[in-house]
């Protein structure tokens, strides 16, 4: 099972998808940021590998639409977030690719 929580850009306030697995992972261990507010540090930046639409979900409007090349950061802020940071990731259908900075 997983967690799956629109998650605000903790500096806009922008609602972002984010995937906590298996529940390991509680919302208030992490901090999520848009594409236009990543940290420079300590952060784990996920790009969009393709286009992904989404609709009939609960959680996310209908027909949003994340175009390839979409970017959204995640900080994990407890030892547990860093612990199971694999499993905490942008709530999309497509492939991302992962890295820290």
């Amino acid at each position: 099972m997983c967690n799956i929580v629109n998650h605000p850009c903790k500096i806009c306030n922008k609602d972002l998808p984010l995937h906590l697995g298996d529940y390991d992972t509680e919302p208030e261990e992490v901090e999520c940021y848009c594409s236009e507010h990543l940290p420079d540090t300590n952060v784990r930046i996920f790009t969009l590998m393709e286009d992904d639409v989404y609709e009939d979900l609960p959680y996310i409007p209908r027909s949003v639409i994340f175009p390839k090349g979409w970017v959204m950061g995640i900080r994990s802020l407890t030892d547990n977030a860093r612990e199971n940071k694999d499993k905490n990731f942008p709530n999309v259908a497509g492939d991302c690719t992962a890295w820290d900075r």
